[in-house]
């Protein structure tokens, strides 16, 4: 996400920067709300008895770096809402 907003950003030279970051919290917010029902779904998943754990079913269904596994399974932001 990030690496396609620097594209658009380059694409669009010199455009208002409060466009830019609008557009920014928009593409955000776009990503957070799509995420969210895999993301319960796969906690779900993870709690059934003789499920994989939580971070391996993120990484398998995101094809995640296991750093990025790490840092989105941390109690403190999952437990913050901030998942």
């Amino acid at each position: 996400m990030e690496s396609e907003l620097e594209r658009l950003e380059a694409r669009l030279g010199d455009a208002d920067p409060e466009v830019i970051a609008e557009v920014r919290r928009t593409v955000h917010r776009v990503a957070e709300k799509l995420l969210h029902q895999p993301t319960v779904r796969v906690r779900e998943l993870a709690d059934e008895d003789g499920a994989v754990s939580y971070a391996t079913a993120l990484a398998e269904l995101f094809a995640l770096d296991p750093d990025a596994v790490q840092a989105v399974t941390r109690s403190d932001i999952v437990e913050g809402g901030n998942a």
